[in-house]
């Protein structure tokens, strides 16, 4: 119980980090800064930093040749697949019903877990994973009219992408720290975005210089602090506990577009994420009872 609270904890810390982010990347925007630029700065400099960390307290980043290709496949694939199909979901779809569907990834995590590690998920904790997932609406305020069906797929695609990073990260930080881990994804996915950007054409560095206070929020909160605790979570948790304590990441984006962007929230948005706490607290503990 006591290593559940402690990973509960990693969690919830690596949600708010992540829940933040939009809030930064919208600020950055309105400075001029591309999505691919935004990219491609957030894991550049926060690799950068991992790396003169790792460097600093002397700790060895030596990994095996199989660890390299999970993390390739974790960063240079996987994360930068996410993030491509997650902002491409965006242009087809409101960001309350794009946020809404790539949170359906703990159901993937469960499916995936079952089938590569037998992880059962227990009939009460369906029933409490789908009460959850129906606050999340009320939560979001989605509107199902008129809904583009490519940006539905892009969307899955990008839950079900998450749901195997989250897979793929609970086996890499069996064998890895978590600083180490989140230092070779972060390069891999600088390397993978790079790549996409070139593509797209959409590199550029002309942006307002007050763009650089969010590019730093991003890089240090959303990034190196969000991503350690994801991975001090999976070495202590399940994948499937991890995802599913992820689902708070919403409600975070929520209060934080309230004070930062003045959203004012509907009284069933906040309902809703009354409900989602109360659906994860049961969802939790059905899951981790004996």
């Amino acid at each position: 119980m006591r290593d559940l609270k402690k990973g509960t904890i990693y969690a919830i810390i690596s949600a708010i980090c992540f829940g933040i982010m939009p809030i930064f990347a919208i600020k950055a925007y309105s400075y001029g800064i591309s999505v691919y630029t935004l990219l491609v700065l957030r894991f550049s400099i926060s690799s950068l930093l991992f790396f003169l960390f790792l460097l600093w307290k002397k700790i060895p980043f030596k990994i095996s040749k199989i660890d390299l290709k999970l993390f390739f496949l974790l960063g240079g694939v996987l994360f930068t697949l996410l993030s491509v199909l997650h902002f491409e979901s965006l242009k087809y779809l409101s960001s309350a019903m794009a946020v809404l569907l790539l949170f359906s990834f703990p159901i993937f995590v469960s499916i995936f877990s079952f089938l590569i590690y037998k992880e059962k998920l227990k009939v009460k904790s369906i029933i409490a994973l789908f009460f959850t997932f129906i606050s999340m609406i009320f939560l979001l305020g989605v509107s199902f009219q008129g809904i583009n069906m490519k940006g539905v797929l892009l969307a899955i695609l990008a839950a079900i992408v998450y749901a195997l990073y989250m897979i793929l990260g609970k086996k890499v930080t069996d064998n890895n720290s978590p600083v180490v881990t989140s230092t070779y994804v972060t390069s891999f996915a600088a390397l993978g975005v790079i790549f996409i950007g070139l593509i797209s054409r959409e590199l550029h560095l002309n942006f307002d210089s007050n763009a650089w206070i969010y590019i730093f929020g991003i890089v240090v909160i959303s990034t190196i602090v969000g991503e350690i605790t994801l991975f001090k979570s999976l070495q202590i948790l399940t994948s499937t506990n991890v995802s599913m304590i992820s689902m708070v990441e919403p409600i975070f984006t929520s209060i934080f577009g309230l004070l930062f962007l003045q959203e004012v929230m509907e009284p069933l948005q906040l309902l809703g994420g009354i409900f989602i706490l109360i659906g994860l607290t049961f969802l939790i503990y059905f899951q981790n009872k004996n």
